[in-house]
């Protein structure tokens, strides 16, 4: 009986293990069912003793009737035979049954406290909002334009996620009979040699094509840049063996997990790639640190998609090539927490003073001109307007967050600002993207037709939305910001204005290109490197100007190329 009772517990074990991943550790309750069956296990071995000595007394009654018809075998008449060499040792088996009912007891007991008893004790809001709150660690208030430099408008991100997904679909498609064996997976953004992409692996359709592929595994991925539409690649000299849609042993968690790691959970299973192209999956660790609740980031693990080589890393020796350490739900949790829980718990569910949000349900990943990689969400108080307070940066990889106060419109204020630009023509906005452009805290926000193709680009003022420049590219749309910025900006952003330089010389070089229904004219001055760019709301006189011609130009001070001109005179003429 026992050796039957054994097999049950050794393969719903190896089952539970195999399927659920259960964590080793304190303030993890998914090990519970284990510590449960088997306490129930060995609780049924004495029971079943008990039972089987005191079935004379137990016929007849309705217990002993149900017992019977369910276990038959126990109420079965035995040889009235007493093994009298064996009467010794009974003594002996009494107590191995004792200890059996006591740590089955135990394991019972154990096993529920940790899934229903101590969760509540350790965990709840109501007795420990100040260590939900302190998760975030330190949140110091900081200056915008002293932190976030002007960002490289080569490094403007236009392409959404959205836009990237349809773009690499296509790509994928181009390939005769691709489609029907690979899907692509979640994309991933992240910076490889100095420029932005959005990265997504091609995973196993199903599992008849993992059973046909497993061997070798999934054939390459997929690269769109997130500031070029044009620049979308397919990858396919290497394969994905490990993946989030292999089976058996192939399936990245378990692969983990039966390779040592088990004590810590597991989050965030991101598809990167280094700078040489090696497809790997970096992998977020994390300890529950408020009891049961509170996770938190203590280290990473990656993975190489080909080989299956694992490498662990602490928080403080992560490889510099590995954009995201810190997962966004974790993030966005515990920036949460900070705003909600800022005057305890009761006051977070009825007064409310002081708690704050983010303002809205996701993080979104800001690459900075320091090569630091931060999310960012706006916050806003609790009231239903569509303004914000101020906005956190989160560093990535090292969870410093710093705290800008800077009033102005949210995500979704900026979108209806941006889509009122260009309504007649029925775009709608991607999700804004904080920068710093020319000291100005700047929504930058891809409009894309109905199909979700990139067709124009809107600069959006955080502080003032009304302030907003609209373009078919980039370039495009940070002049027309600019221009508006210098028309009004100094009425609505006091503090923040541009400083101007006043150039006169001879034009060497004299261009006019149309972009959007708009002519944008280019021109050089002898002896400066730099390229000046104005349309006709700088003066009526710049299209009439001609190389050799004396001008005077006023432009934002800048160390780019490229400088935008808002003021122009033609001395001779």
């Amino acid at each position: 009986m026992i050796g039957v009772l054994l097999t049950v517990f050794i393969v719903f074990t190896l089952a539970y293990l195999f399927f659920e991943l259960p964590v080793f550790s304190w303030g993890f309750t998914d090990w519970s069912p284990l510590a449960i069956v088997l306490g129930l296990l060995l609780l049924a071995v004495p029971a079943i003793v008990l039972v089987n000595k005191f079935r004379t007394y137990l016929k007849g009654t309705a217990w002993g009737e149900l017992l019977e018809r369910k276990f038959g075998w126990l109420f079965q008449e035995r040889d009235k035979v007493v093994d009298i060499t064996n009467y010794q040792n009974y003594s002996g088996l009494l107590n191995r049954y004792k200890l059996l009912a006591v740590t089955g007891i135990l394991l019972v007991v154990v096993g529920l406290a940790n899934s229903l008893l101590l969760p509540v004790l350790t965990s709840v809001p109501l007795f420990y909002s100040q260590a939900y709150r302190n998760l975030l660690g330190e949140v110091k208030e900081s200056s915008f334009t002293a932190d976030i430099e002007p960002i490289n408008l080569a490094q403007i991100r236009i392409v959404d996620e959205e836009t990237a997904r349809k773009l690499a679909e296509k790509k994928i498609g181009e390939v005769p009979a691709l489609g029907s064996q690979v899907q692509m997976g979640q994309l991933a953004l992240q910076k490889i040699k100095g420029k932005l992409y959005y990265i997504a692996p091609l995973e196993h359709r199903g599992l008849f094509q993992w059973i046909s592929n497993n061997e070798a595994g999934s054939k390459g991925f997929v690269m769109v840049s997130a500031t070029n539409p044009q620049d979308v690649r397919l990858v396919q000299d290497i394969h994905i063996k490990y993946q989030l849609r292999g089976f058996l042993f192939d399936y990245l968690p378990r692969y983990l997990y039966f390779n040592g790691i088990f004590t810590a959970g597991m989050a965030d299973f991101c598809f990167e790639v280094d700078d040489d192209l090696q497809p790997y999956w970096v992998v977020t660790l994390y300890k529950n640190k408020v009891g049961y609740k509170g996770a938190d980031a203590v280290g990473v693990v990656t993975v190489n998609a080909q080989n299956g080589e694992i490498a662990r890393y602490s928080l403080n020796e992560i490889p510099a090539w590995i954009d995201r350490v810190q997962p966004e739900s974790l993030v966005y949790h515990q920036i949460r927490d900070w705003g909600e829980y800022v005057n305890g718990f009761w006051n977070s569910l009825f007064a409310k003073t002081g708690t704050l949000r983010p303002t809205s349900d996701e993080l979104h990943l800001i690459y900075g001109n320091d090569d630091n990689v931060y999310w960012y969400t706006g916050i806003t108080s609790l009231g239903r307007d569509e303004s914000t307070v101020g906005f956190i940066l989160v560093n990535s990889r090292t969870k410093e967050a710093k705290w800008y106060k800077v009033a102005g419109a949210n995500e979704g204020g900026a979108k209806k600002s941006a889509e009122g630009q260009v309504q007649e023509k029925g775009y709608r906005a991607g999700y804004p993207i904080l920068y710093n452009i020319h000291g100005v805290p700047t929504y930058i926000a891809p409009l894309k037709d109905k199909e979700g193709l990139l067709k124009a680009i809107a600069s959006i003022s955080v502080e003032n939305y009304n302030l907003v420049g609209v373009g078919p590219d980039i370039e495009s749309s940070l002049r027309a910001y600019q221009q508006s910025l210098a028309n009004r900006g100094n009425l609505f952003i006091p503090g923040n204005e541009t400083s101007k330089l006043v150039l006169t010389g001879k034009i060497s070089r004299f261009s006019q290109v149309v972009k959007g229904g708009e002519s944008y004219f280019y021109l050089m001055l002898e002896g400066d490197p730099r390229i000046f760019v104005g349309t006709v709301t700088a003066s009526p006189k710049l299209p009439l100007a001609k190389l050799g011609d004396t001008v005077v130009l006023t432009v934002n001070e800048t160390h780019e190329a490229t400088g935008n001109i808002v003021e122009f005179k033609g001395e001779s003429y």
